[in-house]
């Protein structure tokens, strides 16, 4: 139940960004979805986790950080998307989204497993999962996007953000489900 509710919230989440984001005002897309996913896993989060609260801030600016990242190091992975893209047979925005995801996720998980280690011991799988989603969004949004071709952003992003969360969800319940066995002893 925990991992459908967690996949339901990221996926809601993504979906409110989507609409949320005009196709000429990327705000919500670039500032705002570390805060509004944050949101909503922390609604599930605040179920399992004493001062889940920390996670929406946590997840906003590690969003911000992640972002900037990105931005910083624009360029240097476009030989392996050309690369990806002719030998791949996909699109360039795909592989675009496939190799600089999980750079912004990877950030993003960091941030959140800032908050994670203080209630688990292996926590540091978080920040795995949470790269592995950053390729899954990358990958699931762009293929939804080029398919369905309604719902502007609505539906690719919940789409990508629920194939995120379906990854980071797996890892959340097993880090839940032996919580005493994993919990720090203080």
């Amino acid at each position: 139940m925990l991992w459908f509710l967690w996949l339901l919230a990221t996926g809601g989440a993504g979906a409110l960004i989507g609409y949320m984001a005009p196709p000429t005002d990327f705000f919500w897309e670039l500032v705002a979805s570390g805060f509004v996913v944050g949101i909503a896993q922390w609604l599930v989060l605040r179920r399992y986790i004493n001062s889940a609260v920390w996670w929406i801030p946590v997840s906003g600016f590690g969003w911000i950080f992640g972002i900037y990242l990105s931005i910083f190091t624009n360029g240097i992975l476009d030989q392996l998307v050309e690369s990806l893209t002719s030998v791949g047979g996909l699109w360039e925005v795909f592989w675009l989204n496939v190799t600089y995801q999980p750079i912004n996720f990877a950030v993003f998980g960091f941030a959140q497993w800032l908050m994670l280690r203080r209630h688990f011991r292996y926590a540091y799988w978080w920040i795995l999962a949470s790269v592995l989603s950053g390729v899954a969004r990358g990958a699931v949004g762009s293929y939804v996007a080029a398919v369905v071709q309604i719902g502007g952003g609505t539906i690719s992003n919940a789409a990508g953000w629920a194939a995120s969360g379906a990854i980071t969800g797996i890892v959340l319940v097993w880090l839940i489900n032996n919580h005493r066995k994993n919990q720090l002893s203080v």
